[in-house]
């Protein structure tokens, strides 16, 4: 048997380790793998730690497992039920039952993590989210900063995608960037990390430039209103220890971007290397047709991903770049209202407890200090998951394989307080048997030749 601590770490490690294989070193892995693309590489990664994680489970002595809410119950069963019939009547109904059985292998990851918690603590677990994130950002800033150096000795003109190395598509990072830079604030709250704060906060300056240098609106829009709203709902005591580093960050971040990405380059390359796009990219055409073609389909929706082979569609993109009008669109107007409501309902608790609970704090004196950090951790976790439901109004988050990953351990890292029971051995090797079969399918699909041209499973086409 694999002692629960030691399992924890190393499951913690394998899945940070996705993060750098499928981005900074994507290049040389999916070259030397043999692969096309890397997002293929990407989304092997998570299926494969998926398939593992769940295979090292069942040597456990023990496995708990997070009881969810009746509300989210329901919810997840509307998606999988109707989502099914629905894939059933599409036009391509393997690529729709692909797309549920991602999906229930990011379920599979969420009960993972939530294994981790149970057993080494929130706490430990988010220090370890800290250090990945700091790590992470490090050395994609460093990368950044090397490159725009080789760009000005060349005098090669950078564009929004060219300072960013190991992803497809800018956007995909842009996509962590959001749930990465709050996960910076933990050495706010954390004891054992306050010693980072300078440091954390220059990682959140830099990847404050990146966000202003990829010209990512809809990311910094959900950074900006996050931070707001979370100080908003803060005790007037607290609202400043939140606010004032990260206006320092964004104050230090925004000259940078300034003096790098404005000035400097006017004497390198005698124009500008940033430009200010006022239009909506496609995205107000897309949801347009989407409001305009669902009347045939209202009620079970064209199925899980067929979005990417919807016929006259404005934009080639595979994803209509909000996750709301994505769900109307593949699953119906029933599996809508439900995930709509339940993200919109779930936001609003997290606030109201953060706002009850520090309240509370700040008059009743707790028995351990503790217990106090554990609970002021959650801070950092509402403004990451409210920055990503934002920020998922404008981009494909819930679609790409990283940011679906790790939205899913945010996700369970939100759910700390939920009950236990403990996972029986028949249903353990229930699980591992059918997310061997899923992996392998998932798999295989991507190297299938009907749709390969189109790049399906879902990828990020415009």
């Amino acid at each position: 048997m694999i002692l629960s601590h030691a399992f924890s770490r190393i499951i913690l490690f394998l899945f940070f380790a996705i993060f750098f294989m499928g981005s900074l070193l994507s290049g040389y892995l999916s070259g030397f793998a043999g692969l096309g693309n890397s997002y293929d590489l990407k989304r092997i990664l998570v299926i494969v730690f998926v398939v593992v994680a769940m295979v090292l489970l069942s040597c456990r002595k023990s496995v708990p497992i997070t009881i969810l809410s009746p509300y989210t119950c329901w919810v997840v069963c509307v998606i999988f039920i109707l989502g099914f019939i629905s894939a059933l009547n599409s036009k391509h109904p393997f690529w729709s039952l692909l797309e549920l059985a991602n999906f229930l292998l990011l379920f599979c990851l969420f009960y993972i993590v939530g294994v981790l918690i149970a057993d080494i603590g929130k706490t430990v677990v988010l220090q370890y989210f800290f250090w990945f994130a700091l790590f992470f950002s490090v050395c994609i800033s460093v990368k950044f900063f090397l490159l725009l150096l080789f760009h000005a000795f060349d005098a090669n003109r950078p564009d929004v995608h060219s300072l960013v190395a190991g992803f497809m598509n800018v956007r995909f990072f842009n996509q962590l960037q959001v749930m990465l830079m709050p996960l910076l604030c933990l050495s706010f709250y954390i004891e054992q990390l306050n010693k980072y704060k300078q440091a954390a906060m220059l990682a959140f300056s830099v990847l404050w430039l990146i966000l202003l240098q990829s010209e990512a609106r809809g990311a910094l829009l959900a950074m900006v209103v996050a931070a707001f709203v979370v100080y908003s709902f803060l005790p007037v005591d607290l609202r400043k220890a939140f606010i004032r580093p990260i206006m320092k960050a964004v104050a230090i971040g925004t000259l940078l971007w300034l003096v790098l990405i404005i000035i400097i380059p006017l004497f390198i390359f005698d124009s500008q290397i940033w430009q200010l796009r006022t239009n909506s990219s496609g995205r107000i055409d897309m949801w347009i047709y989407i409001l305009q073609t669902i009347p045939e389909c209202v009620w079970l929706g064209y199925g899980p991903m067929s979005f990417a082979w919807a016929e006259a569609k404005p934009l080639p993109n595979a994803h209509p770049h909000n996750a709301l009008l994505q769900f109307l669109y593949e699953f119906g107007l029933v599996t809508f209202v439900f995930v709509s409501s339940w993200s919109v309902l779930k936001l609003a608790t997290m606030l109201k407890k953060l706002e009850l609970f520090l309240t509370q704090q700040t008059v009743i004196e707790r028995n351990t200090n503790k217990q106090i950090q554990r609970e002021e951790t959650d801070i950092v976790l509402v403004f990451a998951l409210c920055s990503v439901w934002v920020y998922a109004m404008f981009d494909g988050v819930i679609v790409m394989p990283l940011s679906q990953a790790l939205l899913a351990a945010l996700l369970t890292l939100n759910c700390h307080d939920n009950k236990l029971i403990e996972l029986s051995i028949p249903w353990r090797i229930a699980a591992v048997a059918v997310v061997l079969v899923l992996g392998g399918v998932l798999v295989s699909s991507l190297a299938d030749p009907e749709l390969n041209l189109q790049m399906y499973p879902r990828l990020w086409l415009g």
